[in-house]
């Protein structure tokens, strides 16, 4: 079983296109250093300076560090950690299954990999995560095992893999005595975002990101 991370990161203004340069010249390097440490594979995407990870790792220790040179251009995140962070973990609100690592399912050919972000209203969080948590109980890999959801403050990322895998569903499906998941999903979910803006088809909750490094 692999482990699904997703961190968070910001950015200093300014320095997005020295950090692009910097990613171009040390990003096969860092890919290497972060396989060597048990990582399976992983993309990096950007939107307006927030960087969003998502990596595919062997175990539960995983511990890793930017590319040198890096590391002055990040905004350093308040934690525990002595001196801050220059990237937060982001939590698992749902997962659709438990996929194998992206580079090694047999026979399954990735097109796309898929980031997008979304922000949810505070006083609507519990909600959206108590009807991610049924759903992901009540009908595991119902959309796309690859699909997952990570929370940091009132921001969630959402990474995907295209197309979809298709197989035997290996999650254990869960009963309560009534179902909790709603069959009018969306209509139930809308209220939950702050939309970015408004589009032809109404508001735009989720938007894609720039993908940086794909391991």
């Amino acid at each position: 079983m692999i482990q699904r991370r997703m961190y968070r990161a910001q950015l200093k203004e300014g320095t997005r296109d020295g950090f692009v340069r910097l990613l171009e010249d040390t990003g096969t390097r860092w890919g290497r250093e972060l396989r060597r440490q048990g990582m399976h594979g992983g993309c990096l995407f950007e939107k307006e300076g927030g960087l969003f990870l998502y990596l595919e790792t062997a175990g539960e220790e995983f511990e890793w560090e930017w590319p040198d040179g890096c590391h002055e251009m990040l905004e350093i995140w308040p934690g525990q950690k002595s001196g801050g962070r220059l990237a937060v973990p982001m939590l698992d609100i749902y997962h659709d299954g438990e996929a194998e690592p992206s580079k090694s399912r047999s026979g399954h050919t990735v097109r796309e990999r898929i980031g997008s972000l979304a922000r949810l209203k505070p006083e609507m969080y519990g909600s959206y995560v108590f009807y991610h948590h049924a759903k992901q109980e009540e009908t595991p890999e119902s959309f796309n095992p690859t699909y997952m959801i990570g929370a940091h403050e009132n921001i969630i990322f959402s990474y995907q893999e295209q197309p979809a895998p298709r197989g035997e569903i290996r999650a254990t499906r869960r009963t309560w005595p009534a179902p909790i998941a709603p069959n009018n999903w969306h209509e139930i979910m809308q209220p939950h975002f702050i939309p970015w803006s408004e589009g032809e088809r109404g508001p735009v909750l989720w938007e894609r990101m720039n993908i940086l490094l794909d391991f």
